[in-house]
């Protein structure tokens, strides 16, 4: 009740409005303290050996405070809509220069019989970020987040990922019906903030802009949660892809897994296979930083990524704990490159009280990029250790 007391006062603008409808002002703010070393070889000599210690924010789960509300039209039918705003805890900045409302802005249609219908910039099915993002909270303990543990999630780390949340985006959710939730997704221009130079910087719904698709069905039955997606990136053609005129192949990535609810534990697994993807688990960056090149891409590369995770009730909170790996080839005509990647995780949260979190966790990373066929060498190398502590608060 405080909370949407506040939520109007802060809309006080639109108070007239406001009290019409159901408004809530929520948040969280996550900060600790990161440890992290980082090794990288390439041709078994030593290129990289860094460590850092410092603060951070959204070592666990980002940072953000928004508005939410629904309003009744009529019996079974509302109007909604969420307003989230990330920021960076240690620093007090926006997370998004681009974006007030960077994490989700969208407008939904919410029918007891038909689903709902929302339209804005929101978090897509296969993360577990924003109102309609389900997928990876339902099939790994870390979900897409824990940065503290070097992303142990099904992040950018582990499998192939497109972006998390896209711009322009049409989601529909369906009833619920025996269990089971169907989702579909499409934004018509992924990223409206794309400079001119960069691709998918065209007009909405066109082949100059990068469009993403998907297709999601979640089923729920007492412990057991299963979660299938499917989701691709309509990559854009144009100046800035270097192929005017020629369209190419489409990112595509097929996802399955689930959990089941033991009661002295719960268990994840998680499968990806993927193809054309333009990175996988860090590989582009790896060989940057082992070979010092600038101009390194890929955007042919195809695999698999597998990842098992639990969590376990102990002392008065709950373990985390996942391990993955993934591999991957470029399948680019006179291609040669083959990655392999293997990670690893526990964390622990300890409730303070309803509202507030400590967490701790280490984390461990193993990338490997071979048969590169390049004149300085063949293979790069990385292993990273991650070590955390931090709080989060929620309102």
């Amino acid at each position: 009740m405080k909370k949407t007391l506040a939520a109007v006062a802060v809309l006080g603008a639109f108070a007239g409005s406001a009290f019409a409808a159901d408004v809530t002002l929520y948040g969280r703010i996550d900060t600790g303290l990161h440890y992290n070393n980082n090794q990288v070889d390439f041709d078994g000599q030593e290129v990289i050996d860094d460590s850092s210690f410092e603060m951070g924010s959204g070592l666990s789960t980002g940072s953000r405070m928004g508005l939410k509300g629904t309003e009744e039209i009529s019996e079974g039918l509302k109007v909604g809509f969420v307003l989230e705003h990330g920021f960076n805890s240690d620093t007090g900045a926006n997370g998004d220069n681009d974006r007030f409302f960077n994490r989700e802005s969208s407008l939904q249609l919410i029918s007891d019989t038909y689903g709902t219908l929302a339209m804005g910039r929101m978090g897509s099915i296969v993360s577990d970020m924003g109102t309609f993002g389900f997928y990876a909270g339902a099939v790994n303990p870390f979900g897409t987040g824990w940065s503290a543990v070097g992303g142990q999630g099904i992040g950018s780390k582990l499998f192939a990922t497109n972006d998390s949340r896209y711009d322009n985006t049409v989601t529909y959710k369906s009833p619920t019906f025996a269990g089971t939730t169907v989702y579909a997704q499409y934004s018509m221009k992924g990223n409206e903030k794309a400079k001119a130079t960069d691709a998918g910087s065209g007009d909405e719904n066109t082949h100059r802009a990068e469009r993403y698709g998907a297709l999601g069905v979640n089923y729920v039955n007492g412990a057991l949660n299963l979660a299938a997606v499917v989701d691709w990136v309509d990559e854009a053609c144009g100046p800035a892809t270097g192929k005017i005129g020629e369209e190419p192949e489409d990112k595509i990535t097929y996802n399955i897994g689930g959990s089941y609810d033991f009661g002295v534990m719960k268990a994840f697994v998680a499968a990806q296979y993927f193809q054309n993807a333009n990175d996988v688990g860090g590989a582009i960056s790896l060989v940057k930083d082992a070979t010092k090149l600038t101009n390194v891409s890929a955007d042919e590369l195809k695999g698999y990524g597998v990842a098992l995770g639990a969590t376990v009730p102990a002392w008065g909170g709950t373990f985390l704990m996942s391990a993955g790996y993934v591999d991957a080839e470029d399948d680019a005509k006179n291609a040669t490159a083959e990655y392999t990647g293997y990670q690893a995780a526990v964390a622990y949260q300890y409730p303070l009280s309803k509202r507030t979190v400590l967490y701790t966790g280490v984390g461990y990373t193993s990338r490997e990029v071979d048969k590169l066929n390049l004149a300085s060498g063949d293979k790069a190398e990385q292993d990273s250790y991650d070590v955390s502590f931090g709080m989060v608060h929620y309102f």
